[in-house]
């Protein structure tokens, strides 16, 4: 690298640093205004309301990355502009916006923290948020509790389905339970029905059931069996039944990307549809940090022509609102199925790439 891509290496990181300071100290104090009455209702510790703010902490720096990569990009070149260093990089013969290419490089290491934050920091540090804050904020009961759903199950793995009336997944029980069998092609072979299912530790235990075989043609096989209680070798634990659906913003990359495989081999369009949106938005979201750097340098260089550094800033923070507008709606319009998943999750990109492209001609 040579002595002039450091030089601009290292202002763009003295800004970068600012920049993601200042934004993730907005957003920091924006949270804590917003939550300060319920800190105060649910009568908090302050050492429970620092915890639980230092756990928001990883996910604001993590939302405030592609603006301070794009503001930090806009101040370099505008700085540069200011001290009359573009007119000398000029009058020696270099492109201003050669020296884009070193920023790029930069740009990419900013990428691959967002996606190590992805996979490794936000799933972690969110799960623990939510339970600090239903159990150590809110004051509610067991945080294992919250997590799994107790009413109205509905189960499925491999060629079964399970469909539980209540479930105590502390005492490993569940109650009113019916068990479907299924064909590949998605018809029933046997319905089991119990009153209650107890798990021993590698089996339930169904009492007061009944067991239904049907036949290729829908009729019964055999007559019913009715068992006061009975063993059967399900492997699926209370604990995997009962647990509530994660969201897609609770998973890393890998776990998203499996949950719509899954959705797709249980024929759950719909969730398939919600894990590969956020699987795609979620890599789109750190790849942007590239593009903004890009975006950022053209964009001062041609503001500075007519409104200077103030101008160029406020485009800056306009165009960054613009992206995360643009990216949102793109997204709810793909979860809902108005766009394809890719298409929803891209399109910020594409829009802000094809912009970018744009204004490297014009500053030229």
């Amino acid at each position: 690298m040579s002595l002039l891509s450091r030089y601009v290496c290292r202002i763009f990181a003295q800004y970068f640093g600012l920049g993601l300071s200042v934004c993730a100290g907005l957003f920091f104090l924006i949270e804590l205004f917003d939550r300060i009455d319920n800190f105060i209702d649910y009568h908090a510790y302050w050492v429970d309301v620092v915890f639980y703010l230092l756990l928001r902490l990883p996910d604001i720096l993590y939302l405030t990355v592609p603006v301070a990569c794009l503001l930090a990009s806009v101040l370099t070149f505008s700085v540069l502009n200011k001290h009359n260093e573009i007119v000398a990089m000029r009058a020696a013969g270099v492109a201003p916006l050669r020296l884009v290419i070193p920023l790029y490089a930069l740009g990419v290491a900013a990428c691959g923290l967002l996606l190590v934050a992805q996979e490794y920091v936000l799933p972690y540090t969110g799960r623990t948020e939510r339970q600090v804050w239903r159990t150590r904020i809110q004051g509610k009961a067991d945080a294992r509790l919250g997590a799994y759903k107790t009413d109205g199950i509905w189960y499925r793995r491999s060629n079964r389905i399970w469909q539980v009336r209540h479930s105590d997944v502390l005492e490993q029980r569940l109650s009113w339970v019916s068990i479907y069998k299924m064909t590949p092609e998605g018809n029933i072979r046997q319905r089991i029905d119990a009153q209650e299912a107890h798990w021993d530790g590698t089996g339930w235990r169904l009492r007061q059931g009944t067991v239904r075989t049907f036949s290729v043609s829908a009729h019964f096989a055999t007559a019913p069996q009715y068992f006061t209680e009975r063993r059967f070798d399900f492997p699926e634990r209370p604990t995997e039944i009962s647990t509530l659906p994660k969201g897609p913003d609770e998973m890393g990359l890998r776990e998203s990307f499996a949950y719509a495989k899954q959705s797709q081999q249980q024929g759950l369009a719909q969730n398939e549809r919600l894990y590969l949106v956020a699987f795609h938005g979620k890599l789109a979201f750190a790849t942007v940090c590239i593009i903004m750097v890009g975006f950022g340098a053209p964009m001062a260089l041609t503001s500075n022509r007519s409104g200077g550094t103030a101008r160029a800033i406020v485009l800056t923070l306009v165009c960054g609102f613009s992206y995360w507008i643009l990216h949102s709606l793109a997204m709810a319009l793909g979860q809902s199925g108005y766009l394809p998943p890719i298409l929803a999750a891209w399109m910020g990109n594409v829009c802000f790439g094809t912009g970018s492209l744009y204004l490297a001609v014009q500053a030229r």
